[in-house]
């Protein structure tokens, strides 16, 4: 069975993530989820264009497959496979949260060959996960 495996990056904090290829997109973005720790309460997509998300020529969206808010051009993330967007090497900005604009660089870093597995398999971490709800304090 082909995996993919995936670089995922905010600030200072990273996770490495192995998944098979057949997945849906939206499940990868559910191991993002997991893995930096959030709720998934958000809508959510991938971008080709790190920087300006908003001028992707490549995005796949939770709102095309809702049927909110979507560009006639997108694509949705339920019903497209992994393997159909990333290649290794390909680098993708994944946004969560159109309020709060999470940004988390996407690079996928490898094609493997393993025995079947179905969920996502987070392999490491490093540095401090961002908050997504942070306190705020009252004067």
């Amino acid at each position: 069975m082909k995996s993919l495996t995936f670089h995922i990056e905010h600030g200072d904090w990273s996770a490495d993530l192995q998944i098979p290829a057949i997945h849906a997109l939206s499940d990868l973005a559910e191991a993002i989820i997991d893995a930096v720790g959030f709720d998934m309460d958000h809508c959510y997509g991938y971008y080709d264009n790190l920087k300006k998300h908003w001028q992707s020529h490549e995005e796949y969206t939770l709102f095309a497959d809702i049927g909110e808010e979507a560009k006639e051009s997108d694509t949705g993330v339920q019903g497209t496979s992994i393997e159909s967007v990333f290649k290794p090497g390909k680098k993708m900005l994944f946004l969560f949260d159109y309020g709060d604009d999470w940004m988390f660089p996407v690079t996928c870093t490898g094609e493997l060959e393993s025995k079947p597995f179905k969920r996502p398999k987070l392999l490491s971490t490093s540095g401090e996960p961002p908050e997504q709800y942070p306190d705020v304090e009252d004067d």
